[in-house]
């Protein structure tokens, strides 16, 4: 895991009054924006923003595969396997009413 950089921050009176600074820092990294001292909101690039929104799809989609891995080690079965499963079911009601006639 890679550490990030210290962020460059500023309090919201001052990313107010030097925002296209707070923008020009916001292009190489990101930039947190402090509200009673405290951090409220983080400035980043779209660069960086569409990254973490790529990695968090990425990171989305491997849990997705592990739980269907799960699943199947645990004895479920898929969406094919359940259509014909309930096809034969259907079958064997569908030749017991027609006896049953």
């Amino acid at each position: 895991m890679t550490t990030a950089a210290p962020l460059k921050i500023y309090n919201a009176k001052d990313a107010e009054t030097q925002f296209g600074e707070v923008l020009n820092e916001a292009s190489r990294k990101p930039v947190g924006i402090t509200k009673r001292g405290r951090v409220a909101a983080y400035i980043l690039s779209r660069r960086d923003f569409d990254a973490m929104v790529s990695r968090i799809q990425e990171l989305e989609d491997q849990l997705w595969l592990a739980k269907a891995d799960l699943a199947r080690e645990g004895g479920f079965v898929g969406s094919e396997r359940v259509k014909t499963i309930l096809g034969a079911i259907g079958d064997v009601q569908n030749e017991e009413a027609g006896a049953n006639s």
